[in-house]
């Protein structure tokens, strides 16, 4: 992934300025090249890094694959998600009998669901083996950092704090210019409103709901995949309108417009597991708007269908030379 330096917001520096001061004073000390970025994660601070996007069914597949081959047959089956979170879900790439949702072709992008908080640690403790003993031992990685060759370089994964989600999820600004953008967000296409007057699909909607809309009003897509999907412009009223045909609650983990560190889908689709057992962040598809701030939490008992996460990873580097601690 291509590589990005960020400035962290204000709250980002007041959080993690001990950690900073003394990883700046380290590495001024021993004349340490820079921290790399893991594979599929962003830099939050010095040595904070988060994953870009949700982990996806086709990431628990591999780890499933890699456990099936090297692991018993118990522990693999211990990984498996809690197969009644979803009904069989019929694969739109493909026409054949409805199958399960995190292994239907057609959903090998969306979040992995149905996790419970001990799988996502195990998933995350078995990612920071393989990219250990994998990417930073490989060919790509010495040619992209070759200032790096006299140092081992490791990473570990874990589940975020409920502070390290907030500032990772506020993107380095603040919320956005109407009250329920909970985020700064980066447009990846001009926002396409529709006019009332032409839309009577959606002024059917509002009346059902008894909300009111002048005819002048224009209604957009709201940017996050949460209860509400449309708001209008003039009055900020969110509303639900259901889609023409039924489609499934979840999106791909890269749809929608990023933060300001590139981070997809922070808001909504799946609420996301912190390192505090049974407390999530951002919300889901089943979240309404109305209350939600980065601050709020999710509670959970076991795995959910609105429930996934993303890993956070530190970086560990040290002289070849040098004996491990």
């Amino acid at each position: 992934m291509k590589n990005r330096t960020i400035v962290s917001s204000t709250v980002s520096l007041i959080l993690f300025m001990p950690s900073f001061v003394w990883a700046q004073n380290t590495r001024l000390e021993a004349a340490l090249p820079s921290l790399p970025e893991p594979p599929g994660t962003t830099r939050v601070a010095e040595n904070l890094f988060i994953d870009e996007t949700e982990v996806a069914n086709i990431h628990w597949l591999e780890y499933l694959h890699f456990l099936r081959r090297d692991s018993t047959l118990s522990l693999y089956r211990s990984q498996l998600p809690d197969s009644t979170g979803w009904q069989p879900v019929v694969d739109p790439e493909q026409d054949q009998a409805p199958q399960s949702y995190f292994r239907a072709p057609g959903y090998r992008y969306y979040p992995a669901t149905n996790i419970s908080y001990e799988q996502a640690q195990a998933y995350c403790r078995w990612r920071s083996a393989m990219v250990n003993q994998g990417y930073f031992q490989g060919a790509e990685f010495r040619k992209q950092y070759p200032e790096l060759r006299d140092y081992i370089v490791t990473v570990t994964y874990r589940l975020p704090t409920e502070q390290e989600w907030q500032v990772a999820a506020a993107g380095g600004g603040g919320v956005g210019p109407r009250p329920f953008e909970l985020i700064q967000t980066r447009s990846v296409r001009k926002p396409k409103g529709q006019k009332l007057a032409q839309a009577d699909d959606l002024t059917a909607c509002l009346d059902a709901q008894q909300l009111p809309h002048p005819a002048a009003e224009v209604a957009y897509e709201l940017p996050y995949n949460l209860r509400e999907n449309y708001y209008l412009a003039g009055s900020n009223q969110v509303f639900f309108c259901a889609p023409a045909k039924e489609i499934f609650p979840l999106q791909r983990i890269t749809d929608g417009p990023a933060n300001g560190l590139g981070m997809q889908q922070v808001i909504g689709n799946v609420a996301e597991m912190t390192a505090t057992k049974g407390v999530a962040k951002g919300g889901s598809f089943k979240s309404s708007v109305a209350g939600l701030t980065l601050q709020a939490r999710q509670t959970y008992q076991g795995p959910q269908s609105w429930l996934g996460f993303r890993c956070a990873a530190t970086v560990q580097m040290r002289k070849k030379t040098e004996k491990a601690k």
